[in-house]
């Protein structure tokens, strides 16, 4: 049973939950301060708020509370497009950010990250957004993210993935952060579904099934298609990968035709014994074989 409102996120009394009058559509529960302030805006609520979910709730609130209070847009969902931390209000209410003449901070580049995937955001989890600095290690790279509920807990927030775990974030209104991962080593599938108005992620791992139900009804979908491809696998088997793919272009870009051997050809002897040491590592591990080594290695030699 939920013990916190679902607007505002302070414990429910008894008051609350006494005539069970206070329940939304999908499960949440508001306090009764968060209700009074709802039916003021909205009177058909006191006798409808069955029929009513959290996410309507918070747009209806949001867009009846004055100046004070956040603009969204009409839409259920309002697409944010992300790229640096100051933000300029657009005449549609999109809301960009814009670049600053600073480097780029780690913030920085999540966001960049995020844009890449596609993904569409609401404003409730702008939070969450930037609670990814403290989450992600440095080197991680965000390849999906997608708003929504953690069925087992009922939090919602944003589950993401980096080429090595699934991860769910939810930052509550008061301070502290839920955070639960997942190892993509460790997950043996993850399945989608779509219904009218959301869609469904399952995350399979040993002994536990994580199901989100996500806002957009195309992100689970979305989200399985950048995943699939790191399931089961260990860092050290997608590092592997990754560097056959850079091995495999580097053979595919079609060197330039020179009529006479110069200077400016020839690469540091460090730099050709690194790449021969990685030439041997990949003949160790099967991915090439020794005709193959032997044409790289010739290759190289000649650069010397």
């Amino acid at each position: 049973m939920n013990t916190e409102c679902s607007l505002c996120g302070v414990p429910l009394t008894s008051m609350d939950t006494l005539l069970g009058e206070n329940k939304l559509s999908d499960g949440g529960i508001l306090c009764n301060k968060c209700l009074n302030k709802a039916t003021n805006i909205n009177k058909d609520l006191v006798s409808d708020l069955g029929n009513y979910s959290i996410v309507q709730i918070r747009s209806m609130v949001l867009n009846g509370g004055g100046e004070q209070e956040m603009a969204i847009e009409t839409e259920e969902f309002q697409t944010i497009q992300i790229a640096q931390p100051r933000i300029v209000e657009t005449p549609s209410q999109s809301i960009q950010f814009t670049y600053t003449a600073d480097a780029p901070s780690r913030l920085d580049e999540i966001k960049d990250q995020i844009v890449a995937t596609g993904a569409k955001l609401s404003l409730f989890v702008d939070s969450e957004v930037e609670e990814l600095v403290n989450v992600l290690d440095k080197d991680e790279k965000l390849i999906a993210i997608a708003e929504g509920k953690y069925l087992y807990n009922n939090l919602e927030g944003i589950v993401v993935s980096t080429e090595k775990r699934i991860i769910f974030v939810d930052k509550k209104f008061f301070g502290g952060v839920f955070e639960n991962e997942f190892p993509l080593h460790k997950v043996s599938s993850v399945q989608h579904d779509t219904s009218l108005m959301s869609s469904t992620l399952k995350v399979y791992t040993p002994g536990f099934t994580a199901e989100f139900k996500l806002y957009i009804k195309s992100a689970a979908k979305n989200f399985f298609d950048a995943v699939q491809n790191y399931i089961g696998r260990s860092e050290d088997q997608i590092r592997l990968q990754q560097m056959q793919v850079k091995l495999q272009q580097q053979q595919t870009v079609p060197q330039p035709q020179q009529s006479q051997p110069n200077s400016e050809s020839k690469e540091a002897p460090a730099v050709i014994f690194d790449q021969l040491e990685k030439l041997g590592k990949l003949r160790e591990l099967g991915v090439l074989t020794e005709e193959e080594f032997a044409e790289q290695k010739k290759k190289l030699l000649a650069k010397l």
